[in-house]
């Protein structure tokens, strides 16, 4: 069975209220995670000081969104750095979400800074590139677009060294890329619908992170209404799935990588 560690650094949660329902950054990630055939999945936070031997001992991981800053220097990021230096170096393969992706630019020498433009947020048209479209994360996705949950502030602003562009959108050029197909990074939430867009957006707003959600803001989360790209985590998981013998124990593989 492979093992997925899947880092959740925003780990917010906000209860029901009024006909509002209950959220959680957690429970989203378990929702298209946990269950999957051959598959175990461990949820740490972003501030577990075992990471980087959880990591080390995983088949794959995952890296999802967080309120900080991928492009700060700060305790916080610089544990998440060393977290995607052991995939690297361990050859262990890595998914970043949002924050994740943008961590995983910096990690690998690209320019990470805010959006000059500022705020990217709803489902816009994510065009795929060539090499997007032969790339296992969007295999069995019809067509050059997809449309995901964005929201962010900041973005990877220049494609790393060695690693391919996979998708763009107006906004965020550098919307999803690869290093050599074993890390990878994502600008949108595959893992996000329109009602957890809402979900997110409330629990910013109910746990100090917003001081109101802004009207313009407002509009544009109560209209969107795509869905999850299960897709997307469906493939990286097949691919961490694969890389091993099913039977094989984890400690024997971690030694042969």
């Amino acid at each position: 069975m492979a093992k997925l560690l899947l880092i959740d650094p925003l780990d917010l949660t906000v209860s029901a209220e009024d006909e509002a329902p209950a959220w959680s950054s957690r429970e989203v990630f378990e929702r298209e995670l946990v269950g999957c055939d051959g598959l175990e999945v461990e949820i740490a936070g972003g501030e577990d000081r075992d990471l980087c031997r959880k990591a080390s001992l995983s088949d794959g991981v995952v890296l999802g969104g967080s309120e900080k800053s991928a492009w700060q220097d700060s305790p916080f990021n610089d544990h998440l750095l060393d977290v995607i230096a052991i995939c690297r170096n361990l050859e262990i393969p890595f998914l970043g979400i949002c924050y994740g992706a943008q961590l995983l630019g910096r990690a690998l020498g690209g320019r990470v800074a805010p959006h000059p433009e500022g705020i990217e947020l709803g489902a816009p048209a994510i065009r795929l590139t060539a090499k997007g479209r032969g790339s296992f994360l969007f295999e069995g996705i019809e067509g050059s677009c997809i449309w995901s949950v964005e929201t962010h502030l900041d973005e990877v602003a220049t494609l790393p060294p060695d690693c391919e562009l996979l998708a763009s959108t107006g906004h965020s050029p550098v919307q999803a890329f690869s290093y050599r197909g074993l890390l990878s990074g994502v600008q949108f939430h595959p893992e996000f619908g329109g009602d957890d867009l809402r979900g997110l957006w409330r629990a910013f707003e109910r746990n100090g992170i917003v001081d109101a959600i802004p009207d313009d803001h407002r509009s544009i989360i109560a209209a969107c209404e795509c869905e999850p790209v299960s897709r997307v985590l469906a493939n990286f998981v097949e691919r961490i799935g694969a890389r091993f013998p099913a039977e094989q124990p984890v400690s024997q593989r971690s030694a042969e990588l």
